[in-house]
């Protein structure tokens, strides 16, 4: 039988069609991103001198996870609530994810108080469909929407662009409180009495008394996207450690030096690692995989089978 020839040309046509094959479509990234989408917290973004000392800790948080795997896109913008966030950061955000990337979302700090405030960046409390049009200084007027709208809608935006969104509760901020001791933030402002006991110090747990806190796990619940209650893991972090050593970890009551925004990453990655099945466990970089994994009370999956 004649052997049967392969003309060259036709072998490489065959190579290199399957090298394309196993190569990413054009314009899609290698691998997947990121994005870290909160406030100060999350990254401090002013450059005056007074903040140099100061960082958030969406920057550390790249520590954490293997660069040649994943990329880490810290869009977090300070002074923003969910609102603000939702107006003016989130149309440039939203077309730069791609189906595979993660979005995690954390506000609360901002939008307490009626949106009719100072600083105009408030959204109603709650998570309903309550609406308040608000005439702005150029004349026009904008229908602002409830802290559990907004957040809905980054949540639901992202996820039609594919990407996997996980809701953090608001981080915690830096105020204490003790039966004996009256604080500003966390320096006392009266006289320890000679029966103080540290022991009592409690930690804040949330704006407006938690309600941020509880409303994005009903968030989570409602549209089965996981959460992860960053502000009682850290809460109970920083009470174990005492308000002294935490204190040193701040610079005011919402901001954190370097070493305070690497605990709060440290924070999330353990987190990350609690959700079932952990789409971040294999991102992670040695420093990520040696840190613990937390607690299964501070993650509910909300995966609509298990409800």
């Amino acid at each position: 039988m004649k052997e049967r020839v392969i003309p060259v040309f036709l072998l490489l046509g065959a190579l290199v069609s399957f090298a394309r094959a196993q190569s990413p479509a054009p314009g899609r990234p290698t691998k997947p991103s990121i994005f870290v989408c909160g406030d100060s917290t999350s990254h401090f973004t002013r450059s005056e001198t007074i903040a140099s000392d100061m960082q958030g800790w969406g920057t550390p948080l790249a520590l954490f996870f293997d660069p040649d795997k994943v990329t880490v896109k810290n869009v977090g913008h300070a002074g923003q609530s969910s609102r603000t966030y939702y107006n003016g950061d989130w149309p440039k955000v939203l077309p730069q994810i791609e189906p595979g990337d993660f979005v995690l979302i954390v506000f609360g700090i901002n939008d307490a108080g009626p949106p009719h405030t100072v600083k105009d960046r408030g959204s109603i409390p709650g998570t309903g469909d309550d609406t308040l049009d608000l005439s702005k200084p150029d004349g026009t007027t904008e229908t602002v929407h409830s802290y559990g709208w907004y957040m809905s809608k980054m949540t639901t935006d992202a996820e039609a662009k594919g990407a996997h969104v996980v809701l953090l509760t608001v981080t915690t901020r830096n105020i204490w409180s003790n039966p004996a001791v009256k604080f500003k933030d966390a320096t006392p402002v009266t006289t320890l009495p000679a029966d103080y006991d540290r022991k009592l110090d409690r930690i804040e747990r949330g704006t407006d008394g938690g309600k941020y806190t509880q409303w994005t796990g009903e968030i989570g619940q409602r549209l089965h996207v996981p959460v992860f209650d960053l502000t009682d893991y850290c809460a109970d972090r920083y009470e174990a450690m005492g308000r002294e050593e935490v204190n040193k970890l701040y610079r005011d009551h919402n901001h954190t030096h370097a070493a305070g925004a690497k605990i709060v990453a440290e924070s999330i990655i353990s987190g990350l690692k609690a959700l079932k099945d952990s789409p971040f466990t294999p991102l992670l970089s040695d420093a990520g995989k040696a840190l613990p994994t937390a607690a299964p009370k501070y993650v509910s999956d909300n995966h609509p089978e298990t409800k």
